[in-house]
């Protein structure tokens, strides 16, 4: 009984031994990973703005991927005229995360330009904007209205197509002057007697009368005080 006793025991280390090697013999093979992750977003979705964590980390394509403290993060992505992605991924220490992430287009974009600053956009009816403006529109076909005061409005239509940006610019034309009081037509010129010179030449022509007449009146005034005349620091006599 004693023998078979000793030899379960010895069965028992030999086991245990065997297993603790086998143990260090896998963790010197598979290190335990240590240090940051990466995130590596797969996406056609060209151009869609990437937002993690709530700060704005780039575009789509990102090339290089994205290096992360270990954990669970948010993610968000935005692209006019399409639907918005936002989940939460975790990221592995010393590991990449994958993520395929492709936005759906719903809607499409147009950007209006005008050869006028601050001429107003409507489309389908609806103030969007003052040019040059952005907007997001339902597919379809639509209808859009740009005017400013004193210029003739400009009326068209166009197609909305999910996923595309048109490019519009406007030429306003101006309206006749006079037509509309935000052109009125220019003052009159001034009459004969409005202009500058004229005056200024009134006003020189009087003061030479002026002299004219004080001048002799002085020469010809005499002095019937006596010597006070003498104590004076000019005195003209005739």
């Amino acid at each position: 009984m004693a023998r078979r006793l000793s030899a379960l025991l010895l069965l028992l280390i030999v086991v245990s031994l065997v297993t603790d090697a086998d143990g260090r013999r896998r963790r010197r093979r598979h290190p335990r990973a240590r240090g940051p992750g990466a995130l590596q977003i797969n996406s056609i979705t060209e151009g869609a703005d990437v937002i993690i964590d709530g700060n704005p980390v780039g575009k789509i394509p990102l090339g290089e991927p994205l290096k992360l403290a270990p954990g669970k993060h948010t993610l968000k992505m935005t692209l006019k005229g399409y639907t918005e992605y936002l989940d939460v991924f975790n990221i592995q220490p010393g590991q990449t995360t994958n993520l395929d992430i492709d936005l759906l287009p719903y809607a499409g974009v147009l950007q209006v330009t005008c050869n006028v600053e601050e001429a107003r956009v409507f489309i389908d009816g609806k103030f969007v904007g003052t040019a040059p403006v952005e907007e997001e529109v339902l597919i379809g076909d639509r209808s859009i209205r740009v005017r400013k005061a004193g210029y003739y409005e400009y009326i068209g239509k166009f197609k909305s197509v999910a996923g595309k940006v048109q490019r519009l610019h406007i030429e306003l034309k101006a309206m006749p002057v006079g037509t509309t009081p935000y052109r009125p037509p220019p003052p009159p010129p001034p009459k004969w007697y409005e202009k500058w010179y004229v005056w200024a030449g009134g006003a020189a022509a009087v003061a030479a009368i002026t002299v004219a007449i004080v001048v002799p009146v002085v020469l010809v005034s005499r002095d019937d005080f006596g010597d006070f005349c003498g104590s004076a620091d000019l005195c003209i006599r005739k």
